[in-house]
């Protein structure tokens, strides 16, 4: 007998992980988003060998599905399921939505990927986006399966900030690495102040950050923003 939860998306940063804005290395919603991708990338580049980079979504595109013992607290099988997009060497880009399979110590079992079909009306969700480029202030070359983790937060009511988007990309050899923060297309800026945090991490270890919270500019939240990853003090 088992039972089933689901998280919705306007909910699971609060679920899962509240963010820390203010904390050294910060870090996404919930690890489950970075083990999927990386189990992505491992398939991705066996398959694909002009695979150039791969991005999944986090809040609030994500949801969440855990399967447990009716008398039980331990889950038995976590289902996530969101939206990314698969990016080749040429230029080309294909977005898709995925269904990830994780087990009851978080470890990712299968990841799916379905691609949309723009020209039978399968697309994503219209949306604000705000994109640019995360490189490091040192020229260094990338290792295989870097991961950078960027979020979106608003400081307007609090230091330590709401989450309002995120995203994983991974990606082994292109710098700057970019990146795409997707808004539900009703988002208004008025009133907010937005930040952007980012960390590149290999292996689950932080190696290069943002020193602080980055404040958006309007300009900015209309054109391409420029970030510049440091290593940790």
């Amino acid at each position: 007998m088992t039972t089933i939860h689901r998280l919705v998306p306007a909910l699971l940063a609060a679920c899962i992980a509240a963010p820390v804005l203010a904390g050294p290395d910060g870090g996404v919603s919930t690890p489950m988003l970075s083990r999927c991708a990386g189990k992505a990338g491992l398939e991705t580049r066996q398959s694909d060998a002009a695979f150039g980079l791969l991005t999944l979504d986090g809040a609030p595109w994500l949801s969440i599905e855990r399967t447990e013992e009716a008398v039980g607290i331990q889950p038995i099988m976590t289902t996530v399921t969101g939206t990314g997009s698969r990016h080749r060497r040429n230029g080309t880009s294909v977005p898709f939505r995925f269904t990830c399979v994780l087990d009851a110590n978080g470890q990712a079992l299968m990841f799916h990927a379905s691609l949309l079909m723009p020209k039978l009306g399968d697309t994503l969700p219209p949306a604000t986006v705000i994109s640019g480029t995360a490189t490091l202030a040192e020229k260094t070359a990338l290792p295989r399966g870097v991961e950078l983790q960027i979020q979106l937060f608003d400081l307007a009511r609090s230091a330590e900030g709401e989450l309002l988007a995120e995203q994983v990309v991974r990606s082994g050899w292109q710098v700057p690495i970019p990146f795409a923060l997707r808004l539900p297309a009703s988002f208004s800026a008025e009133g907010r102040k937005l930040a952007l945090t980012a960390r590149r991490v290999a292996a689950r270890q932080v190696q290069y950050r943002l020193p602080g919270p980055r404040l958006l500019t309007d300009r900015e939240m209309l054109g391409p923003v420029v970030l510049t990853l440091d290593k940790p003090n």
